[in-house]
């Protein structure tokens, strides 16, 4: 896809969600990536670059994820939305989203966010991502 889009936790205490869970997700490729910039490949077809945000309180936890034009294998979607059931996580792109992995996360979803990115879409499978990116 020929898009950035983001993963930006908004609560918890700290916020953020675990580091090491998180780069469990994906298969890095740890000769071209940095502890903040993770080069991630399925194949020779599917590959992409993820930039992390650390807590400032806590190296181990991330509060937002950048992914720098995702690939199409169906394992990087599933991995995205591991990550949104990971907590109080909302995934959006330019001109979309936010899509959340439960509906008690988007009642959640701080006003101002609802404001400027829209109403939450639940999703429940990679699938569902994959047709609401491509519906955008």
């Amino acid at each position: 896809m020929s898009l950035d889009v983001y993963l930006q936790c908004f609560g918890g205490e700290p916020a953020g969600i675990s580091r090491a869970a998180v780069r469990a997700l994906f298969p890095i490729v740890e000769q071209t990536s940095e502890p903040d910039y993770w080069s991630v490949l399925y194949d020779p077809a599917n590959s992409c670059k993820i930039n992390i945000t650390p807590a400032a309180s806590c190296d181990d936890l991330i509060t937002s994820l950048s992914v720098n034009r995702p690939c199409g294998d169906l394992r990087f979607w599933e991995s995205i939305l591991a990550i949104l059931r990971m907590g109080s996580v909302i995934l959006y792109w330019p001109g979309g989203g936010p899509l959340v992995g439960s509906d008690g996360v988007a009642a959640e979803l701080p006003a101002e966010i609802v404001e400027a990115l829209g109403q939450p879409l639940s999703v429940s499978t990679a699938q569902d991502i994959v047709d609401a990116i491509r519906a955008s």
